[in-house]
């Protein structure tokens, strides 16, 4: 009988203790609360946050272990870099400890993407821009403002090209790749255009023959709009070319939208102000040496004066003018108000009194708003 309670009395105190050892197992098991960062390039300083995480035996990365400074972490907290010698992709993180082990997951990702700029810095809703910098790696994403996305049109390791999203006005461009994110060094302002003419009948302005053709140019409304001699930049543009023959300096040239019933009441309806609004054009001067523009802008119940800006077309082949609206001054040095104005005038110069023939071509004529 006193064989058998000892041998009751064992059992008991094995159970017992086999027990205890499996609630000190569960108990004491590592977990992972959170992970930061989830991803990053090599020598990333990661922090691992749970409970338990103390003697830390080994960490692997898909099973291939790396170092660690057992001086970095603590019951709570680990702290490890990401070695180079762990290849790029998703990961399985495992921590063992004498207690057991826990896993987690973490890709391993090139360095973080830099912006060097945006070109061009403004545009409309669908066009398409492009994005200079480096490190520009899979996953990709670009978002407009920091919260409206873009549609990611192609991409190289130091280029994206984007579409222009909807709902968008003025602010930087973020770039989220591989692990990291960047801002463009210059906020991207949004556009509207307004279309005077392209001379392929689009436009605020398309009619041709709402062009009123004034002096001793060569061209009138039936023959002004041309498509070769030169080559067209596009499609159709209007050809104003003459020569000084009064030794007046003026050649002639056109203007659109005046003198038709109704028409010069009407404003081109621009939004901004002279600052935030932009006369686009371009030009080509078919080679002839020292020609001579005067760009003039008239307001609708505003000043009685005209609004001018001249300059010269230089280069070969044809060139893309952005000209501020706060160049157009009046002779008392008053600067056109966008809102009010009606009508557009270009005019040739002769500024070499040579009498040799003068030409310019025009095409894209608009208004641009930076919004």
């Amino acid at each position: 009988m006193k064989k058998i309670q000892n041998t009751t009395l064992w059992v008991l105190i094995l159970w017992l203790g086999m027990g205890l050892w499996s609630c000190r197992s569960d108990s004491f098991q590592p977990t992972i609360s959170s992970i930061e960062p989830e991803f990053g390039p090599e020598e990333t300083l990661v922090t691992i946050q749970g409970e338990h995480l103390a003697e830390i035996q080994s960490i692997t990365f898909s099973g291939v272990p790396i170092n660690f400074n057992t001086a970095y972490n603590a019951d709570h907290a680990l702290l490890f870099r990401i070695p180079s010698t762990v290849p790029l992709g998703d990961h399985e993180v495992v921590l063992t400890t004498e207690l057991g082990e826990v896993k987690t997951d973490f890709r391993v990702t090139r360095e973080a993407p830099e912006l060097f700029g945006l070109f061009p810095e403004s545009g409309g809703p669908g066009d398409e821009i492009t994005i200079r910098g480096k490190n520009f790696f899979e996953p990709l994403e670009v978002y407009f403002f920091d919260s409206v996305p873009a549609n990611i049109v192609r991409f190289g390791e130091d280029s994206l090209v984007v579409e222009v999203p909807e709902g968008i006005e003025k602010g930087f461009v973020r770039v989220n790749a591989n692990g990291g994110s960047a801002l463009s060094p210059q906020r991207f302002f949004t556009v509207g255009t307004v279309l005077i003419n392209d001379f392929d009948g689009n436009g605020l302005r398309a009619e041709t023959n709402k062009w009123v053709f004034v002096g001793s140019i060569n061209e009138n409304a039936t023959n002004a709009v041309q498509n070769q001699n030169p080559a067209p930049f596009e499609g159709n543009y209007l050809k104003l070319s003459g020569s000084d023959d009064l030794d007046i300096l003026w050649i002639g040239g056109a203007q659109n939208h005046f003198g038709f019933p109704g028409d010069e009441f009407e404003t081109y309806g621009i939004r901004t102000t002279a600052s935030n609004t932009l006369l686009e054009l371009d030009v080509h001067n078919n080679g002839r040496d020292n020609t001579h523009i005067i760009l003039i802008l008239r307001e609708k119940d505003g000043s009685i004066n005209d609004f001018t800006f001249q300059l010269q077309i230089n280069g070969d082949g044809w060139n893309h003018l952005s000209i501020p609206l706060t160049r157009f001054k009046d002779l008392n040095g008053a600067i056109v108000d966008p809102q009010k104005v009606n009508l557009l005038k270009i005019h040739l110069i002769d500024a070499d009194k040579s009498g040799s023939a003068l030409e310019v071509n025009v095409d894209n004529l608009k208004f641009l708003e930076l919004l």
